[in-house]
């Protein structure tokens, strides 16, 4: 009987060390998870602060480039002017593809989770419009130019002319990023 007794006490006492381990491995794993999480916000806000400057530069390039190139398209010098204008464009686009890879980024740490700061959910929410707009108002900027282009070589073919100018050809096209069934940026 006292072999009983020593037998239950080590099963009583096994037992308490596997629910203490159990427990100990479990807060481990949640202060763990906390870190990974803390660890991801600020990624969001790093990546997030990147990706508006970026914006930011984006925005101005638009403004330089309507003022100094689109706003100046006229038919007597597009064909003087084209691979200078086309050179704009190339860049323009370049920041939107610089644009594209943050917004993917952001996408792989904000898609599906809810963090526990508002200001890194917001952000989380908040980049898809900025993206989105930022895609569409460089699709209506080069749709506006190829329609000046193409209204230059109807103009071309019709005195006769054999001076062409070709249309800006974009990989991008409209977007809804965001999801909610508004174009944004598009004008």
């Amino acid at each position: 009987m006292n072999t009983r007794k020593i037998a239950y006490g080590f099963l009583c006492l096994g037992f308490l060390l596997l629910m203490t381990g159990g427990f100990s491995s479990f807060i481990i794993s949640l202060k763990d998870d906390h870190q990974q999480v803390l660890h991801r916000m600020e990624d969001v806000s790093g990546l997030f602060e990147g990706f508006s400057t970026k914006t930011t530069a984006f925005e101005e390039f638009r403004d330089e480039l309507y003022n100094d190139v689109l706003g100046n398209v006229y038919y007597d010098t597009m064909v003087v002017t084209d691979d200078a204008v086309k050179e704009k464009l190339r860049e323009y686009e370049a920041m939107v593809d610089d644009l594209t890879g943050d917004a993917k980024k952001m996408n792989s740490l904000c898609g599906n989770v809810y963090y526990p700061q508002a200001s890194v959910n917001s952000m989380c929410e908040n980049y898809k419009s900025i993206y989105e707009q930022v895609v569409n108002y460089f699709v209506t900027d080069i749709a506006t130019y190829n329609e000046s282009v193409q209204k230059y070589n109807d103009y071309q073919k019709a005195i006769k002319s054999d001076l062409f100018v070709s249309e800006y050809q974009a990989r991008y096209r409209y977007i809804d990023y965001n999801g909610d069934k508004v174009f944004d940026g598009k004008e």
